[in-house]
């Protein structure tokens, strides 16, 4: 996406970071010519990714898991633990 002199400018006076960029690009609400990320929405985002983060640690308990798939039809699942890594 092309930036203009004046949006660089404006960021930089106002210390918004490119990466604050890319997240309002990634999950601000549309609305006509402009996205925004407001204080709700961000706190909705925070705690989705804590969901996440609690559900990954619960997946490296494990070992990792597998998820067998045929067709689109979900045929078993198993923890990656020693005994079934080579599988």
């Amino acid at each position: 996406m092309f930036s203009t002199n004046h949006f660089k400018s404006r960021m930089s006076q106002r210390g918004i970071s490119k990466k604050v960029i890319d997240l309002v690009l990634a999950f601000g609400k549309d609305e006509g010519d402009k996205l925004f990320l407001d204080k709700k929405e961000t706190q909705r985002i925070i705690y989705q990714i804590d969901n996440l983060r609690n559900t990954l640690l619960k997946v490296m308990d494990k070992g990792g898991v597998a998820v067998v798939v045929e067709d689109e039809t979900l045929i078993t699942t198993y923890n990656l633990d020693k005994k079934n890594r080579n599988k």
